[in-house]
């Protein structure tokens, strides 16, 4: 008769459970370090990327962190998955958009004369909403600008203009109103300039309402005391239609088609920044990622999220599942920035968080001799 199989003994079960347990984990560890190679190496500069690039943000800081503890428990590969979740680690702290500082940062009163800007993606104004409910949480804010992007509306999966201008102005007496494309900013200040931005070389328009893609800069001069204040009201094109399928070449195809779009308007962006002495504050919808290299485009501003009191800036989806930052606000760096803070509009009117900001402009310039202002050692905005 044959003799009965081998029964494993429960140490070698573990044994192999420990092992296969171990392999996995620097496995995991090894994929988690290529996507954070990749990211380093093309966000913000291969086009492909912005269809792959999907994981939050905070993703880059929480998943080395997460495996860290594990590796350090196995004998498998331990040195060598260590090892990976440290370089993921190093290479991911500065895209995860953390900001520890605001762990330190108090609530210091901000002086009564503050500006209070405000920029917020409406989400289709309020085409699926109460009309006065939507006028009613903007007003709370009584600020003295709005920059509001997406004063539009859609029909299915296409964008269609709208005209709401007699029910803002009563909405808000007294503000001067600039409204280009799907853009609308207000300001309770006199608008001394409104330009948008057009690219050259813009492809076709993909819809019947050419402004919607043209235009995604609304630049707007107010005159505050004395001073010229730059407004940028800004909405990029999206990185990526999260309602198409990626294993479809015309995902791709929009991908491509979008960052080409980006490219031309972040072009003209910067030779518009380049280009003027005012300080500037610029804020909106720009659907770009924390640690991308599309913040280039940004330098010689300041992200106003060092002056706030938010760890994680997420602004996308609104509601405490926020994961994405999408939204932004910069300034001239001799803007004084006394607080930004974020909020969650009620339910039902946008996917995005709003933005709030306090600031004071620097002094006024004084006047030399000769009648005119000194001009600065550098430009407020460099290349």
């Amino acid at each position: 008769m044959a003799a009965p199989p081998a029964v494993p003994h429960p140490t070698d079960r573990r044994a192999r459970a420990t092992r296969t347990a171990g392999t996995l984990l620097f496995g995991l560890a090894a994929l988690w370090a290529l996507n954070t190679v990749l990211r380093t190496a093309f966000s913000g500069r291969w086009w492909l990327w912005n269809g792959i690039d999907l994981a939050p943000p905070l993703a880059y800081l929480a998943v080395p962190l997460a495996l860290l503890v594990p590796a350090a428990l196995f004998r498998r590969l331990r040195r060598s998955t260590l090892l990976l979740a440290a370089l993921s680690l190093l290479l991911g702290a500065g895209q995860a958009g953390v900001h520890p500082g605001a762990l330190l940062r108090d609530r210091a009163p901000v002086p009564a004369d503050a500006l209070r800007v405000v920029t917020w993606n409406t989400f289709f104004w309020h085409q699926d909403g109460d009309p006065e409910r939507f006028y009613s949480y903007l007003r709370r804010y009584d600020a003295d600008v709005y920059l509001l992007q997406e004063y539009q509306n859609a029909r299915g999966d296409r964008p269609v203009p709208i005209d709401d201008l007699t029910r803002i102005r009563a909405a808000f007496p007294g503000y001067r109103i600039s409204a280009e494309g799907a853009f609308l900013t207000l300001s309770r200040h006199p608008v001394t300039l409104t330009r948008a931005l057009r690219p050259a070389g813009l492809p076709a328009p993909a819809t019947d309402w050419p402004d919607y893609w043209d235009i995604r800069i609304l630049r707007t001069d107010i005159s505050v005391g004395g001073r010229t204040l730059s407004l940028y009201n800004t909405h990029l094109p999206d990185l990526l239609n999260v309602d198409r399928n990626p294993l479809t070449p015309s995902y791709y195809h929009e991908v491509g088609s979008h960052a080409h779009r980006r490219l031309l308007h972040l072009r003209a962006l910067r030779a518009d920044l380049d280009a003027n002495d005012h300080p500037v504050v610029l804020g909106g919808d720009l659907n770009t990622l924390p640690g991308s290299e599309d913040l280039r485009w940004f330098r010689g501003l300041r992200d106003t999220a060092e002056s706030g009191t938010d760890l994680y800036p997420a602004t996308f989806p609104a509601g405490r599942a926020a994961l994405w930052r999408l939204d932004w606000t910069f300034a001239s760096p001799d803007i004084d920035i006394h607080r930004q803070s974020l909020d969650n509009p009620p339910a039902g009117l946008s996917t995005h968080r709003l933005i709030e900001l306090r600031l004071s402009l620097p002094p006024q310039p004084s006047t030399r001799a000769d009648g005119g202002r000194p001009q600065p050692a550098d430009p407020k905005v460099q290349p």
